[in-house]
C-alpha cells in the first residue's frame, strides 16, 4: 500500500506556521502540521497576550507589506468572528532629530500613510500618562495597535482544522529528506511525505536545515508586565502603543493593559534586542532580576504612575544579521520552502506570510516582492538603525 502523500507538510505551528496551514487548507490543500510541543506553547516566539501591529518602519518595503497585512488580519477576524486586532494609535519618541524617527517618517510619507509630529505639550494634552521632555521628537501614527498574539495562533489553527488540515502536536521533527523522490519528514515516531514541505520552525529552523548554515541567531528576550493603580488610564481606549529610542541607544516599547491581571495580563513593557545568545533547547527561561529592574527604572522616568513590574516572561528572537526575514525555497530543493528569521518584528506579518507561503506552495510564485528576503540576497541592508520590536 502506498503511503499517503500530503499536498503540504508545515513544520512548526507558531505564528507563521499556523497562518500558512490556514491559508493552504482554505485553498483546498491536504495539509499536515507537525508541532514539537503543544499548540500555544511558551517555548518559542509566538506566545503571550499581545504584539504590536504598525505601519512605521525605517525600510519602506515593510510599510508597503503592512498595507496588505492589515487587510489579512481583518479577514481573519471576519472568518473567525473573533476580535483580534485593536487600534490604539502610537507615539514614537526619540531625541530631537534622531535618525530612526526621521527614517520612519520618510517611509510613512512615501507609502502615503498619515502621521504627525508632536511636541511635549501636545503629548501631554493627549496622553498625560507620559512624562516627556521638550527636546524630543514625538511621532504620532493613528493606525497602530496590537494583536492578540496567542489567540491569533490558536484561531489560525482552529480554522485550518475546520478546512480539513491535520495538526499533530508533540511530534518533533528529526530530519527532512529533501533528496527523496517525494520530500519526506521524519519524526521520533514515524515519517510523512509531502509534495511540498514548509519550514516555519522559528528558533529550530537552523537545526532542521543545518546543511544551509542559515545566518540565524537565537537570543533570550524578556518582557515585563505592570498593574497600574489606576488601571483605567492604561486601557487601549485611553493609552497608546508607544516606542522610544533612548539616548543610551536602547529601544523600549509598551503596549496598553490587556487581559486579566489574574492570568498574567497587564501593561506590557520591554527592551528590543540585546538578548543573550542561547540554544532554544537549553535556554534558561527564568526572567533576569537585573533586566526587570532596568525596565522599572525606565518606567519610573517616563510613565511613573505605572509603578513596578508585577511579573515577567521570556521568549526567543530568531534573527538574521540585517534583521530582515528569510522567505525562500531551499537552494537544492524547490519543494522545501523556508520562512524564518521573523523574531523581533515579524508577528504583525503572520496573516500575510501565511498567504504568501500558500501561494508559493500552490503556484510556485507570489505577487509580493520577496527579493529582500532571499537566503542569498544581493543586498546587505545595514542602515545602522535597529527596528523596534512588536
Amino acid at each position: 500500500m502506498n503511503a499517503h502523500i500530503y499536498d503540504a507538510i508545515v513544520i512548526g505551528a507558531g505564528g507563521m506556521g499556523s497562518a500558512t496551514a490556514y491559508h493552504l487548507a482554505k485553498s483546498g490543500a491536504d495539509v499536515l502540521v507537525l508541532e514539537q510541543f503543544q499548540r500555544g506553547h511558551i517555548f518559542g516566539s509566538s506566545h503571550g497576550e499581545t504584539r504590536i501591529i504598525r505601519f512605521f518602519y525605517d525600510k519602506p518595503f515593510y510599510t508597503e507589506l503592512m498595507k496588505t497585512a492589515y487587510t489579512e488580519w481583518r479577514a481573519l477576524e471576519s472568518a473567525s468572528g473573533k476580535p483580534l486586532l485593536f487600534i490604539t494609535g502610537s507615539v514614537s519618541i526619540g531625541a530631537k532629530g534622531n535618525p530612526y524617527g526621521r527614517a520612519v517618517r520618510h517611509s510613512l510619507d512615501v507609502a502615503g500613510v498619515e502621521s504627525e509630529w508632536w511636541d511635549a505639550t501636545e503629548l501631554a494634552e493627549r496622553f498625560p500618562q507620559f512624562r516627556a521632555m521638550n527636546d524630543m521628537d514625538i511621532l504620532w501614527q493613528k493606525d497602530t495597535g496590537f494583536l492578540r498574539a496567542a489567540e491569533c495562533v490558536l484561531t489560525h489553527l482552529q480554522l485550518a482544522e475546520q478546512h480539513g488540515a491535520t495538526v499533530r502536536e508533540e511530534t518533533p521533527v528529526t530530519d527532512i529528506d529533501w533528496q527523496a523522490d517525494v520530500p519526506t519528514v521524519r519524526t521520533e515516531t514515524g515519517q510523512f511525505q509531502g509534495r511540498k514541505v514548509v519550514v516555519t520552525a522559528g528558533a529550530w529552523a537552523g537545526t532542521l536545515l543545518a546543511e544551509l548554515n542559515l545566518p540565524l541567531t537565537v537570543t533570550k528576550q524578556q518582557v515585563c508586565y505592570y498593574q497600574p493603580t489606576d488601571t483605567d488610564l492604561f486601557q487601549p481606549d485611553r493609552f497608546p502603543v508607544f516606542t522610544e529610542a533612548t539616548v543610551d541607544g536602547e529601544f523600549i516599547y509598551g503596549i496598553p493593559a490587556f487581559g486579566s491581571y489574574d492570568t498574567g495580563g497587564g501593561l506590557k513593557m520591554a527592551r528590543h534586542g540585546r538578548g543573550q545568545v542561547v540554544s532554544p533547547d537549553t535556554c534558561d527561561r527564568t526572567p533576569d532580576s537585573d533586566y526587570i529592574a532596568h525596565i522599572d527604572v525606565y518606567v519610573q522616568e517616563r510613565i511613573p504612575e505605572v509603578g513596578k513590574s508585577t511579573h515577567a516572561e521570556v521568549c526567543l528572537y530568531t534573527e538574521t544579521p540585517d534583521e530582515d526575514f528569510i522567505i525562500d525555497a531551499h537552494p537544492d530543493c524547490s519543494d522545501v520552502l523556508i520562512a524564518t528569521g521573523f523574531s523581533g518584528h515579524g508577528f504583525k506579518f503572520c496573516a500575510l506570510i501565511g498567504r504568501i507561503m500558500s501561494e508559493l506552495v500552490r503556484n510556485g510564485e507570489t505577487g509580493f516582492d520577496l527579493h529582500p528576503f532571499r537566503i542569498h540576497r544581493e543586498h546587505t541592508i545595514s542602515s545602522g538603525i535597529p527596528r523596534l520590536s512588536a
